[in-house]
């Protein structure tokens, strides 16, 4: 006998459960060939009825019936076992995650159960929770399309936590008088020898002295996660011998600030009238990190310097003994009233273009949920990581902006850890661009070195881009089968 699409060996080395909920897929595949339990039955040499019982999933099918069926039906064995509900599985697995069924406690197994007996259903449940999806991101692009701060007015409780919070630093500039003025005050307190080596050994200092905590660099073991741990009890904090010197002086300094700053960022959330518990604990990081960069970075001297080096990321990481990273943040806090550097705009995404921070004093809208320009030099930055990259963008409305993106690892510094890969992008108006080192040499008023750039696919209308992933909300499709413009999307 000739089976077809069959490998024998591992449909024998199949378990039984394996083989007892294919009901379903045997009489869906029967009905689209037109055949009656009869017809199917007759050419397997069974009864109607047996065939009935194993359709309704009360018989469980043998091997070699299988084989029949297959061949019968003409479709592989694969795909008649259970092994086809596989990537079904993960997909409503995908879909059960959703916090909405968070309360249900839906087990695993209850998933693969319902599946193998209702894989019609659960195709149905797929449906429409992309029907949902769509409807959703359908209706967050139109009002993104109708008001670029829409996003901010949306329910907040609609919005993610850190959702929240970025819009809570975008309300208030991302400037905070009252943590700028205790980190120069806290800083006028530590001494700092010449030369930033010793920055680390000042802040431990200051903690030791100031509050009795003793700080403990520890190797990680290879079974730890966490790079910094504080024990109350002990009054120690733990710093992993992992991470790079400037984290680590980035950690010392947001210690200092849980022990001196928490009173000014407990009014600066009760002034915001935030109550929830899982925001209030993200903003208090939020603010907390705020106040580590102003304590290492000092307002005036930072920025100072910043102009003097014309902005140039580099040199200031140098000189602060600081990240790429948290320079290009610092830049964005710049907003002292009569003393403001230049107002930038601030992203950092991952590789699949999930947008992690997001702020924009420069005007430039960065969507809140992803799907942004692949134009966009944060995300060309990851095909050339270390370097920077400088770009003038260009936006539907004709605003132009200068850009610059740099990619990098960040993570645990041991070889076969697995490291994040990330892009930040810092940019600002067109009309700054010559008070930062990158714009030199570059003929600013030249059209042809603009990129054109978008929000994303969904509202931006440049119908000509071969980068088009999707057709804009607000346009009517003309597809035509033997035509094809620089775009897959023709309009009407």
């Amino acid at each position: 006998m000739k089976y077809k699409n069959c490998n024998f060996v591992n449909i024998v080395n199949m378990e039984t459960s394996d083989l007892s909920n294919i009901g379903s897929k045997v009489r869906k595949e029967r009905r689209i060939k037109g055949l009656t339990q009869f017809d199917l039955s007759k050419k397997l040499g069974i009864s109607a009825s047996y065939l009935n019982l194993i359709e309704s999933g009360r018989r469980t099918i043998t091997v070699p019936l299988l084989i029949k069926i297959g061949n019968e039906l003409g479709i592989s064995l694969k795909d008649l076992t259970i092994e086809s509900n596989k990537r079904l599985l993960s997909d409503v697995m995908e879909v059960l995650s959703n916090e909405v069924f968070e309360d249900l406690d839906i087990t695993n197994q209850e998933t693969t159960d319902f599946i193998n007996n209702n894989p019609t259903i659960a195709k149905a449940l797929l449906t429409l929770n992309d029907s949902y999806k769509s409807f959703r991101d359908d209706t967050q692009n139109r009002l993104e399309k109708l008001d670029v701060d829409s996003s901010i007015k949306e329910n907040k409780s609609t919005r993610l936590p850190v959702e929240i919070v970025s819009d809570f630093l975008q309300e208030n500039r991302n400037y905070f008088d009252s943590l700028e003025k205790k980190a120069e005050n806290i800083r006028n307190k530590i001494y700092f020898e010449e030369g930033h080596r010793t920055i680390g050994h000042s802040l431990i200092q200051y903690l030791l002295n100031k509050h009795n905590i003793e700080v403990k660099v520890v190797a990680t073991k290879q079974n730890e996660k966490s790079i910094k741990f504080y024990d109350e009890n002990k009054k120690t904090l733990f710093l992993s011998s992992m991470i790079t010197y400037t984290a680590r002086n980035f950690h010392l300094a947001y210690q200092i600030g849980y022990f001196d700053a928490q009173k000014i960022i407990d009014d600066i959330i009760s002034q915001n009238k935030i109550y929830s518990d899982e925001l209030i604990s993200l903003l208090k990081i939020s603010l907390l990190n705020y106040f580590a960069a102003a304590l290492l970075m000092p307002y005036d001297d930072f920025l100072e310097n910043a102009k003097k080096y014309k902005y140039d990321v580099e040199i200031l990481m140098h000189h602060y003994a600081t990240s790429f990273e948290q320079i290009t943040h610092r830049l964005t806090n710049l907003q002292r009233p009569g003393n403001e550097g230049v107002p930038f705009h601030f992203l950092k995404t991952d590789i699949a273009g999930n947008v992690s921070k997001r702020f924009s004093l420069s005007g430039i809208h960065i969507p809140r949920h992803g799907g942004s320009c692949p134009r966009w030099n944060v995300y060309i930055a990851f095909m050339n990581p270390g370097k920077i990259h400088p770009q003038i963008s260009k936006m539907p409305d004709g605003k132009v902006y200068f850009c610059i993106a740099r990619a990098f690892e960040k993570g645990i510094e041991k070889y076969g850890v697995p490291k994040s890969f990330v892009s930040i992008g810092l940019g600002c108006d067109i009309q700054y661009a010559r008070e930062l080192t990158y714009a030199e040499g570059i003929d600013l008023q030249n059209k042809n070195l603009e990129t054109p750039i978008g929000v994303s696919c969904r509202i931006c209308p440049r119908i000509d881009c071969q980068q088009r992933a999707f057709p804009p909300i607000d346009k009517k499709l003309k597809l035509e089968v033997g035509t094809r413009g620089v775009s897959p999307y023709s309009l009407v």
